[in-house]
């Protein structure tokens, strides 16, 4: 049960909330993360619907445990959530933020699995390897065809949605510089030359010339850079789910075909190298998880 409500919660913290959303939390993290928990609460009870639904066995009992779960986990949220966001206010590295990104998905999942088995537990005693025996059932093939469904959707909105955030984070600090206007970012790149001239007399004189050039690019319309890299790896999770890797060879060359002018400098270069692997490395480990779901 507890992957409806990781769905749940996934789309709740990728789907239904906005970049907009995500500043606000700066100014005023009470409110908004009020308002994010409420989100958040809203898509617990419709998992608690739908689980309903696909188990008609389902008592009242089991309900109201539902809704007892729901309110420690909204709790445990609002303490995680305002922990992270004054915890990133003291951080200034790259990898500390995506560090606490990590942690701070880590510990919802956790909390979902714990606190839902918690209270919904059809045993009196309440056990560590009952929590994962819970979380393995998904990939052992005792899930239903409902559970797996929802556990399908939580991979693509991990490869897509969440990790794009997270590469997001990575990312920010080797981006081309984007400072003049929005829509348009600078490449700079710097060549060394060295030529060395032989006198007759048999003397030698070295001249070292260094060219700096800089290339101004219009950008693509909003956020199409993170759109293509979301079905990136929508794509190669398909292709793990149905057994057809050879695919990636073609998905890769027809990404890089897009963008030929613009690997002669390094600084995009590197930039486009490491995104792209990024990506399909999170996209593969993803499909692996994808593929022993069926």
């Amino acid at each position: 049960m507890w992957i409806y409500f990781y769905a749940a919660h996934l789309l709740g913290d990728f789907i239904f909330q906005s970049d907009s959303f995500i500043e606000q939390r700066k100014s005023k993290p009470i409110i908004t993360l009020a308002k994010h928990v409420a989100i958040h609460v809203i898509l617990m009870a419709m998992a608690s619907l739908v689980i309903a639904f696909v188990n008609p066995s389902i008592t009242s009992a089991t309900l109201w445990s539902f809704g007892q779960a729901i309110l420690i986990i909204s709790i445990f949220r609002f303490v995680i959530d305002y922990g992270k966001i004054k915890l990133s206010k003291k951080m200034n590295r790259v990898s500390s933020h995506a560090l606490l990104f990590l942690i701070d998905q880590v510990l919802h999942f956790l909390t979902i699995i714990f606190v839902l088995h918690y209270f919904t537990a059809t045993t009196s005693e309440w056990s560590f390897m009952d929590n994962i025996q819970a979380f393995y059932a998904v990939f052992t093939g005792n899930a239903s065809i409902y559970e797996k469904i929802a556990a399908v959707i939580c991979i693509f909105i991990l490869a897509t949605y969440g990790a794009g955030y997270f590469l997001g984070i990575l990312l920010q600090n080797i981006a081309p510089n984007s400072e003049l206007q929005e829509g348009i970012y600078r490449l700079s790149d710097e060549k060394t030359e060295v030529k060395t001239k032989y006198e007759s007399d048999g003397r030698t004189e070295t001249e070292i010339t260094t060219i700096k050039t800089e290339q101004y690019f219009h950008d693509s319309p909003a956020k199409i850079g993170q759109i293509i890299g979301m079905l990136e790896r929508a794509l190669i999770v398909i292709l793990m789910m149905i057994d057809l890797p050879q695919g990636l060879a073609f998905l890769a060359a027809l990404k890089t075909l897009t963008r030929f002018k613009q690997f002669e400098h390094k600084q995009f270069a590197e930039y486009y190298l490491i995104g792209t692997l990024s990506s399909a490395m999170i996209g593969i480990l993803l499909g692996i998880v994808a593929s022993k779901i069926w």
